[in-house]
């Protein structure tokens, strides 16, 4: 099944093993990649591909995101999936999209907010190029709050990661996605054996070059809830939330 419209796209899909975790339900990453791959399809359905990207000089750049997840999503699960775009609000794009499982229910809900770029002198766009054909003139779409609040406590050194070749895409920067990988790989693994991620938000302030190395910090603030905050040298790169515990 596969239903696009400018304003609404939606699809099949059957949860892979190798985007889940040792008990066999997806991860945060792999979420993250599900969605990032339909939004892609449904940008594709509509003519936005790489080549009009590149005739324009523009590039869609993630500002923030918040995901939710409201029951474990196991390997081999049918989800429905539906991605929802909408105008752009003062140079944003939201796009929400949602997982669902064969009786319907919710599964996860990911809102995230992107901004385009003029790739060449690094501006956000307010209006899109007409030579991009954008048709996302869409009423708004349901939205997520997207919470990061810095702890009081002194940070923590977490180590160091590097935007390799395997978490860089074309634009030769880390992949947004690959954020959350490296956030769980932080966690104590008795916390994620005890439980799945239930809700992860991230604001990206800056992107990380391939090759270049990223500084991790982090603090617990309460139980079962955890603050990132990712440096190159003295620039933030990313802030993020992670919880074990349901929000409202």
């Amino acid at each position: 099944m596969e239903s696009c419209v400018p304003g609404r796209y939606q699809t099949l899909r059957t949860i892979p093993e190798f985007e889940c975790d040792f008990n066999l339900r997806l991860t945060a990453g792999g979420l993250l990649r599900l969605v990032q791959e339909v939004s892609t399809r449904h940008c594709t359905l509509l003519g936005i591909t790489m080549e009009r990207y590149q005739q324009t000089h523009t590039a869609f750049l993630l500002a923030k995101l918040c995901a939710r997840v409201y029951e474990d999503i196991p390997a081999g699960a049918e989800v429905t999936i539906t991605s929802l775009p909408s105008s752009p609000i003062r140079a944003v794009y939201h796009r929400y999209t949602t997982l669902s499982l064969p009786d319907g229910r919710t599964a996860a809900a990911v809102d995230a907010r992107w901004m385009l770029v003029d790739t060449q002198s690094r501006r956000i766009l307010r209006r899109a190029p007409e030579e991009l054909g954008l048709p996302f003139d869409m009423a708004a779409v349901p939205e997520l709050p997207i919470r990061i609040t810095r702890p009081r406590e002194e940070l923590l050194p977490a180590g160091e990661e590097v935007a390799c070749y395997s978490r860089c895409d074309q634009n030769r920067h880390m992949n947004n996605t690959r954020y959350a990988d490296i956030i769980c790989d932080r966690l104590p693994l008795e916390r994620l054996e005890a439980g799945p991620v239930r809700e992860l938000c991230v604001s990206y302030h800056r992107e990380v070059p391939m090759g270049r190395a990223l500084r991790l910090f982090s603090r617990e603030t309460a139980p079962g809830e955890y603050y990132f905050l990712g440096r190159e040298g003295e620039q933030d790169c990313f802030e993020a939330t992670l919880s074990f515990a349901e929000k409202e």
